[in-house]
């Protein structure tokens, strides 16, 4: 393995991976990667990787967003992962791209967590860098045109779809200007990833492994294994690269997904140094966020509104989970 260990609470998890290994030919952090044999001249620039489970409503527009890419089709491979899907997705992709497109693939990986399916996908992948995108996503034409290729990782804008709410707005707003001021001037322990529109170059998991296990915070801890490997790795944000997250289409969304971050907190905390921004840290990213967009008073205030419910839902998830440990040893 050449790669991270795994913390304890995840080496269980590991021997089952390598067990099944044996049987379907690949392991967690399997190497050489199928691209080690592959002339980098003979290789792709970009394999997207695109994991899916039951999102018939989503995939056609994605999928159609990814054809009308502006970038030369031949720098590009699509790797799309059923994860267990139930419903007409693997159809829908199948119809609408993988018959269309010669570089186009359909795998599928039954175990039904996010992460592993993304494994599944790099494992096969021949690009020189890896791009994530959620099947729930619709790329801008010229998406995969902005992703700067200098970089080990690389976090695109994610947008939400028209027309929006006044807190849908002012919560792009302020994840926008998070990102801008965290990768730019905050220490590195509070950098954070999100898989739905992330670039990582493909010889950083020959060097550190693949995504761990990990519901949800997934993407910020392979970031902070990168930057414990390599202190001086560069990892920056490309608002230029844009995807609409179209299921987040409702504030009520938003607070649902900080809920799940909040309740696998303490997993992360416990594999890295990873931690949530102090409030000094936050008063930066606020004062830029009203900066960038020309902020008066209601709004400034409507943000802190935003925010605070934000952390209200990730508090709750924090608390829920840890009473479901503390009733699991009890």
């Amino acid at each position: 393995m050449t790669g991270g260990r795994f913390p304890a609470s995840f080496r269980p998890l590991k021997s089952f991976f390598n067990a099944v290994s044996s049987v379907i030919g690949w392991q967690l952090h399997m190497t050489p990667h199928s691209h080690d044999t592959i002339p980098a001249a003979n290789r792709p620039l970009f394999s997207v990787i695109v994991p899916f489970l039951n999102e018939e409503e989503w995939l056609p527009k994605c999928l159609a967003a990814l054809r009308a890419q502006t970038i030369d089709p031949t720098l590009v491979e699509w790797i799309l992962i059923d994860n267990g899907s139930t419903d007409r997705s693997a159809e829908i992709v199948r119809a609408e791209i993988v018959r269309a497109e010669p570089r186009a693939t359909l795998l599928a990986e039954p175990r039904r967590d996010p992460y592993i399916a993304r494994n599944r996908g790099i494992l096969a992948a021949r690009g020189q860098h890896i791009v994530f995108l959620d099947a729930d996503c619709l790329a801008e034409p010229n998406w995969l045109e902005a992703m700067q290729r200098e970089l080990a990782i690389l976090l695109g804008y994610l947008a939400y779809p028209s027309p929006r709410s006044l807190a849908l707005q002012l919560h792009e707003d302020y994840e926008d200007a998070k990102l801008r001021q965290v990768l730019a001037s905050e220490p590195s322990e509070c950098w954070f990833g999100h898989a739905g529109n992330m670039v990582v170059r493909a010889d950083v998991f020959k060097e550190i492994g693949l995504f761990e296990p990990m519901p949800v915070v997934g993407d910020t801890e392979i970031i902070h294994r990168l930057l414990k490997r390599q202190p001086d790795a560069v990892v920056r944000y490309a608002a230029a690269a844009r995807v609409v997250h179209a299921e987040v289409n409702s504030f009520r969304m938003c607070l649902t997904k900080t809920y799940e971050i909040g309740a696998h907190s303490e997993t992360l905390a416990r594999v890295i140094s990873y931690r949530t921004l102090s409030l000094a840290e936050r008063l930066r990213v606020v004062g830029r966020c009203c900066r960038m967009h020309g902020y008066g008073p209601g709004r400034w205030l409507a943000l802190w509104g935003i925010l605070g419910l934000g952390y209200a839902a990730f508090l709750a998830g924090r608390l829920t989970r840890g009473f479901a440990h503390l009733g699991r040893r009890g």
